[in-house]
């Protein structure tokens, strides 16, 4: 596209001199001065009173690129029709507070690249996204904020989002159906204000976020099982005040992580399984707080993190069991020891391991071992296990779970290989 734009200017488009932005009415001039040329070489505004249509400017037709940004900041417009040329804007794509009833992006459904952002703010009459149709590429964010959609749609080719997902107060959207395509996520994902956002549909395959994933105060957030092929998160890990949000056990893949976990104000919260393959020494901070029904906080990494004083924490105001670092360590000593009978004890060390296990019993016989991943899957097993026996596991990193039995009980033990 960069070479197709040089090769405009070598046919008549200005390279120097031109004002730092257009305004629609005064493309007549340009498209006289140019007639060859259908790059627009920096900015267009689009009109703020006056006009609801673009029909008024048929120099817009000459134009197929903008190197610019293409800007409605509180434009008077009722359609983007008009734009259909455009295959190209080298900036962002802003439409803030419109004041036109614009109710999708029909107009737009040429463009393939924006170098810059999506940024739709305070478009309280805009329904959908629709017209985005041949969208290919973002180079940086896509932010909706405070709008009236209830359809996704037009990112259906974008697998990979260099910076930001922000998606804030929509509150007529259920899910996040039509980022279904999202693989990688650069910079941050927000999730802030949506009202009547009941689940995280729509980003089922995303594995990466580069920044932050900060999901904030949507009353009606039931469960984030949609993230449950997230394997890294490059910043924080924030769950707050999600009033309906009773699991957090699809973030069982999370094992890359670098930040601060800050739990807070959900008050239906039980538990903290899901956040179990998180490196303890990876935590650079942990805040629990004010979950009222937070009650299961001993997982193996927090454990750890915590008898081994590898940061700061604060932790509080939560059910029994997950009141303070004294009730949460207490439960920790239940996590690799596990009382068979009477007199007999089940170790399972090094937790976390690199492969190799000792598995440490008093029993001498009609001992066996069964260890199954998060999914289920048997990966290993040994229906004769000698006292005091060492395993060697291939498998990936990740929870496990060892089931010892002995023809009196049955045990189980939490296992994390690193």
């Amino acid at each position: 596209m960069a070479l197709s734009n040089l090769k405009g200017y070598s046919q008549g488009c200005p390279t120097s001199g031109y004002p730092s932005f257009y305004q629609c009415s005064e493309l007549w001039l340009f498209v006289t001065n140019y007639p060859d040329c259908h790059c627009l070489p920096s900015t267009l505004l689009l009109p703020q009173s006056g006009f609801t249509s673009l029909a008024s400017f048929p120099a817009l037709a000459q134009l197929d690129s903008i190197n610019g940004n293409i800007t409605c900041d509180e434009c008077s417009l009722d359609s983007l029709v008009g734009l259909e040329n455009l295959t190209y804007v080298g900036g962002s794509v802003i439409i803030n507070e419109p004041h036109g009833t614009l109710v999708n992006l029909q107009g737009l459904n040429n463009l393939s690249y924006i170098g810059g952002s999506l940024r739709i703010e305070e478009a309280y009459d805009l329904e959908s996204t629709n017209g985005l149709d041949n969208l290919d590429y973002i180079g940086n964010n896509i932010w909706l904020n405070d709008n009236s959609l209830v359809e996704i749609t037009g990112f259906e080719n974008i697998h990979h989002l260099p910076g930001e997902l922000y998606f804030n107060e929509q509150d007529a959207m259920l899910d996040l159906s039509g980022f279904d395509s999202l693989i990688t996520i650069g910079s941050r994902v927000r999730i802030w204000d949506n009202t009547v956002l009941s689940s995280l549909e729509g980003l089922n395959n995303v594995e990466l976020i580069g920044g932050n994933l900060d999901i904030n105060h949507n009353d009606s957030l039931v469960q984030i099982n949609a993230l449950d092929n997230l394997n890294t998160i490059g910043g924080n890990l924030i769950l707050s005040k999600n009033e309906t949000l009773d699991n957090i056990e699809s973030l069982s893949l999370l094992m890359n992580f670098n930040g601060e976990i800050m739990i807070y104000q959900n008050t239906l919260l039980t538990s903290l399984d899901g956040i179990e393959n998180i490196e303890a020494d990876s935590i650079t901070n942990l805040y629990l707080a004010e979950c009222a029904s937070l009650s299961i906080c001993s997982q193996p990494n927090i454990c750890q993190y915590l008898i081994n004083s590898l940061g700061p924490s604060t932790i509080n105001l939560n059910n029994s069991g997950c009141n303070s670092v004294p009730e949460i360590t207490a439960a920790c000593s239940s996590i690799v020891i596990d009382e068979l009978t009477p007199g007999e004890q089940f170790l399972v060390f090094p937790n976390p391991s690199e492969g190799i296990i000792n598995i440490q019993t008093d029993n001498s016989i009609g001992t066996s071992i069964k260890i199954y991943n998060t999914i289920g899957e048997m990966v290993f097993s040994d229906d004769n296990l000698k006292p005091n026996s060492s395993i060697q596991l291939h498998q990936s990193p990740g929870l496990y779970l060892v089931v010892l039995k002995t023809s009196y009980s049955t045990a189980t033990s939490k296992l994390i290989l690193k």
